[in-house]
């Protein structure tokens, strides 16, 4: 299982946006910003939302790899 910071890594990288650029979309520092992302501080439902619009993505983005995870083990071992 990804964890969701790890899949909000993933994507920011993807898109090209930087850390500060969240950071500020956010309302945090800079380090907040790198305490979310690597995960220790916890990340609210808000602002996954907000990263989610900063992002241009849909939220449950973030959880994806876990659900596709979930189901690839659950047809294994039917």
């Amino acid at each position: 299982m990804i964890p969701v910071n790890e899949r909000i890594e993933e994507i920011r990288k993807s898109k090209g946006v930087t850390k500060a650029f969240l950071a500020k979309k956010l309302g945090i520092t800079p380090m907040g910003y790198h305490y979310l992302a690597t995960g220790r501080s916890p990340i609210s439902t808000d602002r996954l939302q907000i990263i989610a619009k900063a992002l241009e993505t849909d939220a449950r983005e973030f959880l994806r790899p876990y659900v596709n995870e979930k189901f690839s083990k659950e047809t294994t071992t039917a």
